[in-house]
């Protein structure tokens, strides 16, 4: 099976030399990786680094880079340039040679998969599901997009990050953070950035599940709707749908309880307003419930895998919650068990580049002391999740303690946030319909 075309390689880069247009259109298709033979591969890398650093590509200055980096008689001198140079007609074609590139490259891709899976189905010493994930881990390799060098120069990484900062500041680019419908919270989150693992955190009862839920269904990536996969251990997803339904009736009416949509003690009017909110949330289709209580960690990174391969908008991950999940391992210590599944939900963070929010239980702590006001150190059962952790929301409604207090304020207060400030969120909650809304100042 022919996986290389060096004839292909050749155009391309040609192409690049020739046009900064089709270099622009290129560059969005391969990467350096691509390439099969050395010599295209250093050529492609050196048009791609004059690109990105604004300098501008033709003979020139790809003859000077190419020496200033001591590879010019490497690649062939004058006459490995005059045949990159040597068809014309070559920038009419670039797109289609470069696919031809591109899909020579995956399918070299494939068949080092494929003798990688070989050599783990052969070790005896693995065991099966641990062959399985690994298995599953190859195949989204092969098919990811990323570069992976393992690691990048600042010389390399910065201008596309200025180039982002500047885009950022002048409106061109959305922030790619997962936005939550409360303003005072994105001014100290400004979103659950890809990659980050986000803790909200409370006693039982203080209303997490909702809050996520909220955050799920309210919040979102500015000008458009991101798939959100929503792990439940706790509830099932008709429960989940009936909170969602009755938050989603106050956009519509004064709202239909919870206990109504539960009971079916609705007026016609009320099922009406059911009706609609079910018929918007329908048209978005962006949030999948995956409710089984015997999820393990494995099993966890498993499906968000699989999920984001089906769907690449991945915009959230959210799991309710964390200490119901087991490792999947036979644990002695709890401590050990959840600082593992931690860690998981981090390296899974990281991997599809989406952004995790794990709710957590606190501990019994709080309710010893005076001060209900919870702390970092109230997370249960494991340090290792304040420290994997790159934000941790803290959850609490006085109201939960006081019963007669019915002002339904709820405060959200940031403890930990690895890139930027802490502070406090006023919220209020209105527990009929499950949400949660910021305080008019």
């Amino acid at each position: 099976i022919i996986m290389t075309n060096t004839q292909a390689e050749r155009a391309v880069v040609g192409a690049c030399l020739i046009s900064s247009e089709h270099l622009a259109k290129i560059s969005e298709i391969l990467r350096p990786e691509d390439f099969s033979d050395i010599n295209n591969k250093i050529a492609y890398e050196i048009c791609i680094d004059l690109y990105h650093n604004g300098n501008p590509v033709d003979l020139i200055s790809f003859q000077a880079e190419a020496m200033n980096r001591e590879v010019f008689e490497r690649l062939g001198g004058q006459p490995f340039i005059a045949e990159l140079m040597s068809d014309d007609a070559v920038t009419s074609n670039s797109i289609y040679y470069a696919e031809i590139v591109k899909e020579n490259s995956l399918r070299r891709r494939i068949h080092e998969a494929g003798e990688k899976i070989s050599t783990l189905a052969n070790n005896n010493e693995i065991p099966a599901n641990e062959i399985i994930d690994e298995v599953e881990k190859i195949i989204l390799e092969a098919s990811d997009e990323k570069e992976k060098t393992g690691y990048k120069t600042l010389k390399n990484s910065l201008p596309s990050l200025i180039k982002k900062i500047e885009d950022l500041k002048n409106g061109e680019r959305k922030n790619d953070g997962f936005f939550t419908p409360f303003t005072d919270l994105n001014r100290i989150i400004p979103g659950f950035q890809p990659g980050t693992l986000n803790i909200i955190a409370a006693r039982p009862s203080m209303g997490k599940t909702a809050l996520a839920l909220n955050i799920a269904q309210f919040g979102g990536q500015t000008e458009r709707y991101s798939d959100i996969l929503f792990f439940s251990l706790e509830m099932s997803a008709e429960q989940l749908s009936q909170r969602m339904l009755s938050a989603q009736t106050l956009a519509f009416s004064k709202g239909v309880k919870l206990s109504s949509i539960i009971s079916g003690n609705l007026t016609d009017d009320d099922f009406d307003i059911v009706n609609r909110a079910a018929q918007y949330l329908q048209e978005r289709n962006n949030i999948c419930i995956y409710d089984n209580s015997a999820l393990t960690a494995m099993d966890f990174r498993t499906k968000c895998r699989r999920f984001k391969t089906r769907h690449k908008n991945l915009g959230l991950i959210v799991v309710d919650y964390l200490q119901l999940m087991n490792s999947g391992k036979k644990q002695d210590n709890r401590q050990y068990e959840v600082a593992e599944i931690s860690k998981i939900m981090k390296s899974v963070a990281v991997e599809l580049e989406c952004p995790i929010v794990a709710l957590s239980q606190l501990s019994r702590e709080t309710e010893r002391r005076n001060e209900k006001k919870p702390q970092l150190s109230d997370l249960r059962d494991s340090g290792a999740i304040e420290q994997d952790a790159d934000t941790v929301i803290l959850l609490y409604r006085e109201d939960y303690y006081n019963e007669g207090e019915s002002n339904n304020e709820a405060v959200l207060r940031v403890a930990k946030n690895r890139n930027g400030s802490t502070g406090t969120c006023n919220l209020t909650f209105q527990k009929d319909f499950t949400r949660f809304s910021g305080i008019a100042q």
